[in-house]
């Protein structure tokens, strides 16, 4: 079961990282929407009313949902062929330099994806609502990868190079200037930088 939601540009920008890990054998399995997780099950009350008539009782119940079973869809399940830079085993105990990219469950890892301007406050719900909740229910992490942010600190996909550049001039830019002030490597770049 997963969403019928619309893509969202910035899903649709990580679909596209994806493939292209996936193209070049970094990872071995991508699925969009993976099965959920459900992060409570519902709770019912069972409501009985005894009413008296003239010669016996007449007993009839009813049920109400005080809470509703909700569930959890992220946004995409990876699994990595192999060790490598951009991801590391969560239960690892120490990180040399910095944190990785992509914590992992062995070589397992699940995404949430959004954008780095968060208009809602999702960023806040999820890291405080339903990420330490499905930790704590399934010793699962969920990552949470904001764009283009990811695009600054590894590499940006081929398909995604032609939205980084104005396509119509206006007062502040020309036609050809970069969107973002970053320099900008290809998956080759990054994978043989040292």
């Amino acid at each position: 079961m997963s969403n019928t939601k619309k893509i969202s540009t910035e899903e649709l920008w990580a679909k596209w990282y994806f493939e292209e890990l996936l193209e070049a054998g970094i990872i071995k399995t991508l699925v969009y929407q993976p099965e959920p997780f459900t992060l409570n099950d519902e709770f019912k009350v069972s409501i009985s009313k005894i009413k008296q008539l003239k010669t016996k009782s007449k007993v009839t119940s009813t049920t109400k949902t005080l809470i509703s079973s909700h569930i959890y869809t992220p946004d995409f399940f990876i699994e990595f062929k192999k060790e490598n830079k951009l991801h590391k085993c969560i239960l690892d105990p120490v990180f040399i330099d910095e944190l990785p990219t992509f914590f992992s469950h062995g070589y397992k890892s699940y995404i949430e994806i959004k954008g780095s301007w968060d208009n809602n406050n999702m960023t806040r719900l999820f890291k405080t609502g339903i990420q330490p909740v499905i930790f704590s229910k399934y010793g699962t992490y969920i990552n949470l990868i904001k764009i283009p942010d990811l695009f600054k600190t590894t590499f940006i996909p081929k398909k995604v190079l032609p939205f980084m550049y104005y396509k119509k001039a206006t007062k502040k830019n020309k036609v050809g200037d970069k969107k973002y002030d970053f320099d900008y490597k290809t998956l080759e770049e990054y994978i043989n930088e040292k």
